[in-house]
């Protein structure tokens, strides 16, 4: 080929020309196969050098009771990983050590040492940098797997990791479960949810890079910004009390068969709830009926309260001036008719009441009598009624510091909503509004705080490594809910309901009991879709004790019974009498106190401590100056023996994967011990550990569990 005189080499440029398109489909089928073929190889070498800054949960809070009492408690479990491509291990040593670390693995964890072994072997031929050992392991065995051979040289030295992770228990699951509250990542309930920001602590920073798998591992040990713990809830929650509310009132549902129940003992000066537990019916897919808490009925359920209304009711009649305590009312045989429709007394088929006074209406609990005291005081104005009823503070929620308060449904005038001409004598006894249980308790409470409303309340104090941070005291919502003259009259009216031997509602219940009690008995039809469905009733008491002298206050409610039995004096009283009785012989300030010593001069010997953690025990004695002999080479666990002169520590030891021995123990170790292995604890009484149900030394299984009692 030519152009004029020059002559252009066309093989050599058609060879070029080639070449290029050789080295092109060559790059195309490179990146083809990087693509496609090589693809998860390419992008696990990438990841292994992929690096990011993550978020570190803190350690969450412990929820306390208030003796101290663990509610709810975060326990540390471990992942066990290997990483057999760390540059720093020592194979050699590895291969020295590898048949007695599988045969000490296999003692901790289980399965047979070719099974580890094997697991080894695997992740070294395949390289891999994430080859998994166990999952959620409890402390006590993350202990022991760290002194194994090889892995005691640490991750660098060894590729093994193990990743912290916790988990949430309440040792004393159910008791108070609903208040407590459930702690997941949604949904949360109960003071899990109310002190989520104090309980959850903050969140640290930490360089992670990615490895093969899509599993992060910090870079090293040391933080960006260090996770800052939870800080402690100490609630209101006194233990004791809430095991007898717990039991008492399910045997009341167990006995009556009912749906639902509450109990809540409150103190009357501060409003500190003492005890609340709420229990629902439940049926297994065997048919077996339990009951558990599953809603917090008394926080959340606003229904119609029923007679224990009355007490607001007669307090408005009493507060316009136009009825006095003593003045008489006709309930006639038992039946009264408001616009053509009947309303009955208790002992209707008996003839009814007759003529009676308004303190006997109040303690016999008649319908007729309290519409009618509340028909002839505002028939004429009956929004003077409802603003009484605003006065009093049952109108408006009490603002607990807990999510989910049911709101109270009350007519704040008239021709509101449903309102009819009938609407004035249903509420006199407490139909047509409705009530939270601890609303009602509250305004029982005031009386007894003569006349100071409290807002119930569940936790006192905040606290870091157990010095306070935060302290929260009692709060006033109402500081005057009527005027002293109708207090006076509201505690007679309450007095005489439960006086033994009277005519009151409760007269029965409290006829052998050595302290006074003032209340109201209670029953309710139950509403289903603006009707009343027959047989079905809603029992209740409310009141406090002593009555001349209040101390505490309680509300009983149970719902829906099927026994046939549904009044409040029969169904609910007893639960409140359990409580009161129990408080009563335990309680000092029901009891004389001797100004003198209990023991004789040479019956005095050293303070006594429980078996258990070292570091408490050693802080305790320290603090208090008593001197003591260490012979526990620092152990964790210590036994101590105490005697006139001396105290003395030593090494409590604990077979590995075995069933540990935990007498003598206070409760709070006790737990923290068997749950951080594994074990399910169940327990009766307080004090310390007097038995186990597990002798101890006996093989852990996958679902061990214990029962101590404690004396």
């Amino acid at each position: 080929m030519s152009k004029g005189n020059v002559q252009i080499p066309t093989i050599r440029l058609w060879l070029i020309f080639v070449l290029f398109c050789l080295i092109s489909l060559g790059i195309f089928a490179r990146i083809i196969s990087i693509q496609f073929v090589e693809h998860d190889h390419w992008a696990s070498k990438g990841a292994e050098y992929s690096e990011s800054v993550k978020t570190i949960e803190p350690s969450r809070g412990q929820i306390l009771a208030k003796d101290g009492s663990l509610l709810a408690i975060s326990v540390p479990v471990y992942n066990l990983s290997w990483d057999s491509q760390c540059e720093a291990i020592n194979w050699d040593v590895f291969s020295r050590d590898k048949d007695e670390m599988c045969q000490e693995m296999s003692k901790i964890l289980g399965k047979t040492p070719e099974h580890y072994s094997q697991l080894l072997d695997k992740a070294r031929e395949a390289q891999s940098r994430y080859q998994l050992f166990g999952r959620n392991i409890p402390y006590t065995i993350y202990k022991d797997l760290k002194r194994l051979p090889f892995i005691k040289h640490g991750r660098y030295k060894s590729g093994f990791v193990f990743e912290r992770n916790e988990v949430r228990r309440k040792p004393f699951e159910p008791l108070a479960g609903r208040t407590i509250g459930i702690d997941r990542d949604s949904h949360r309930v109960g003071i899990e949810l109310a002190w989520n920001q104090e309980l959850g602590g903050v969140e640290g920073k930490q360089l992670q890079h990615r490895i093969s798998g899509g599993e992060w591992l910090p870079v090293t040990d040391d933080f960006i910004s260090e996770p800052q713990q939870g800080l402690d809830v100490v609630t209101t929650i006194d233990m004791h009390l809430q095991d007898v509310a717990t039991s008492s009132l399910k045997k009341q549902l167990e006995k009556h068969e009912a749906g639902w129940g509450i109990a809540v003992l409150m103190e009357v000066e501060t409003g500190y709830v003492r005890a609340i537990t709420n229990l629902t019916r439940s049926v297994s897919k065997n048919g077996k009926v339990y009951y558990l808490e599953s809603y917090n009925h008394a926080l959340g359920s606003a229904v119609e309260p029923g007679s224990t209304f009355k007490l607001a009711s007669l307090i408005s009649c009493l507060e316009s001036g136009k009825i006095q305590l003593n003045d008489s009312i006709d309930t006639g045989k038992g039946i009264a008719y408001f616009h053509n429709r009947p309303m009955k007394d208790s002992n209707w088929d008996q003839g009814g009441h007759g003529k009676i006074s308004l303190e006997q209406v109040f303690s016999m609990s008649s319908n007729i009598g309290s519409a009618l005291a509340v028909k002839q005081c505002f028939s004429v104005e009956p929004q003077k009624f409802l603003d009484g009823l605003q006065k009093i503070g049952v109108t408006n929620p009490l603002g607990v510091n807990l999510v989910g308060e049911g709101t109270p449904q009350v007519y704040t005038s008239v021709g509101e909503g449903a309102w009819s001409g009938l609407s004035l004598t249903q509420m006199a006894i407490g139909y047509e509004v409705t009530q939270t249980p601890l609303q009602t308790l509250a305004l029982y409470s005031a009386v007894a705080n003569n006349g100071v409303m409290m807002k119930p309340v569940f936790v006192t104090e905040t606290r870091r490594k157990g010095e306070t941070v935060s302290e929260f005291g009692p709060q006033v919502v109402n500081d005057r809910i009527c005027s002293s003259k109708t207090l006076d009259a509201c505690k007679k009216m309450m007095e005489s309901a439960c006086i033994p031997g009277g005519e009151g509602t409760a007269s029965n219940i409290f006829k052998t009991s050595p302290y006074t009690v003032a209340g109201k008995t209670g029953t309710c039809k139950i509403a289903n879709n603006g009707s009343y469905d027959e047989g079905r009733y809603r029992a209740s008491f409310t009141g406090y004790f002593p009555a001349e002298d209040p101390i505490y206050s309680c509300i009983v409610v149970v719902s829906d019974t099927k026994s046939g039995s549904y009044y409040g004096s029969t169904i609910a009283a007893p639960v409140f009498r359990d409580l009161a009785d129990l408080i009563y012989a335990t309680d000092p300030k029901f009891h004389e106190i001797l100004d003198k010593p209990l023991l004789a001069q040479n019956e005095r010997h050293l303070p006594t401590a429980n078996n258990g953690e070292r570091s408490e025990v050693v802080y305790l004695y320290e603090t208090l100056g008593i001197p003591y002999l260490d012979e526990s080479n620092s152990s964790d666990w210590i036994k101590v023996t105490t005697s006139r002169d001396t105290v003395r520590l030593t090494t409590k030891t604990f077979e590995n994967q075995a069933m540990p021995n935990v007498k003598g123990m206070g409760l709070k170790d006790a737990l923290y011990l068997l749950e951080n292995a594994g074990v399910k604890v169940y327990y009766e009484g307080t004090g310390v550990v007097k038995s186990q149900s597990v002798i101890p030394g006996t093989p852990f299984s996958s679902t061990s569990s214990i029962k101590l009692i404690l004396s």
